[in-house]
């Protein structure tokens, strides 16, 4: 692939026009403090299914109407990579139509734009998506797009991660409902260290049944492994002992009461926030009780 290092800043700047196909009831009346309104908003945007996808050229075109859109995605698919930074001396960028091509992992495509692509007042929010397949429950901390979000949150920015179902759906119907919630998000002011992870059933917007905020708890499906036999007359294994695995997907055997993935499978799209700490303080304070120089054994506390 033809590809050039960046040596400067640069921005492709991705701005959209054009009315939201999406209807929806007017916004809460719940009184707040209202940030200015007229100042640039800079949304940085990605993925971890490559910058062609259309869950992301729709998510483009939706936020456009919001603010001024940056996109910054790995040039290929990167789904399940979560968090994980790509630690190359160079980091290649590509300029195409539809944005930064990054050949990297999520979360350094957005950490390279933040560093390298954003524009003077730096960006705004970072949204992540959508992602072809939905990310609720557990599987959220395998999952490449809302590792994407996790690093602006890392970087201190605001962030959301939006998924979808595989099945078919509507793109559209969901980018609408992101930048809806995009610009509540930024009436309100919305809180750093945070990730609004939204997900949406395979629906159109009729069939959309509602949204609920939920916790994160659960899993629509729980990733396993089963050993390859192969075919008759082919060896299983190798003179070395090599066995081979394949990955397989099985349904759970229980879902949470309450949970966002109760929801989801009852047809909501759901809204869980994603806290980037994840101490537990709590067990931070049952562990202080502990006589936890003890552990040090006959060594003493070396003080």
């Amino acid at each position: 692939m033809e590809a050039w290092r960046t040596t400067k800043r640069t921005m492709a700047m991705v701005t959209c026009s054009g009315a939201l196909a999406c209807g929806g009831g007017p916004a809460s009346e719940a009184p707040v403090d209202e940030p200015a309104q007229d100042a640039p908003y800079h949304i940085l945007v990605t993925n971890d299914d490559g910058i062609e996808s259309p869950g992301i050229q729709a998510l483009v075109t939706a936020l456009g109407e919001v603010g001024e859109v940056t996109v910054a995605a790995p040039c290929d698919q990167q789904s399940g990579t979560s968090m994980s930074i790509s630690l190359d001396e160079e980091f290649r960028v590509r300029a195409t139509p539809a944005g930064n091509c990054v050949e990297a992992t999520p979360a350094s495509a957005v950490r390279l734009a933040i560093r390298a692509l954003a524009p003077e007042s730096g960006f705004d929010l970072v949204v992540s998506g959508i992602n072809i397949g939905a990310n609720v429950g557990e599987i959220s901390h395998m999952s490449g797009t809302v590792g994407a979000a996790m690093m602006g949150a890392y970087l201190g920015i605001p962030a959301v991660a939006a998924s979808q179902d595989s099945g078919p759906g509507d793109f559209e119907h969901a980018a609408g409902i992101v930048a809806r919630f995009v610009s509540e998000l930024r009436r309100r002011g919305p809180e750093t260290g945070i990730v609004y992870s939204l997900n949406f059933p395979a629906a159109t917007a009729a069939e959309t049944r509602g949204i609920a905020a939920r916790p994160m708890g659960g899993s629509y499906f729980v990733i396993d492994h089963e050993e390859v036999t192969g075919d008759p007359g082919e060896e299983a294994a190798d003179a070395e002992g090599e066995r081979r695995f394949s990955v397989v997907f099985v349904p759970p055997e229980t879902i949470p009461a309450g949970s966002d993935t109760e929801a989801y499978n009852e047809g909501l799209v759901t809204i869980t926030p994603l806290r980037f700490d994840w101490t537990d303080r709590p067990t931070v304070e049952a562990l202080e009780g502990w006589d936890l120089n003890a552990l040090l054994g006959e060594s003493g506390s070396g003080g």
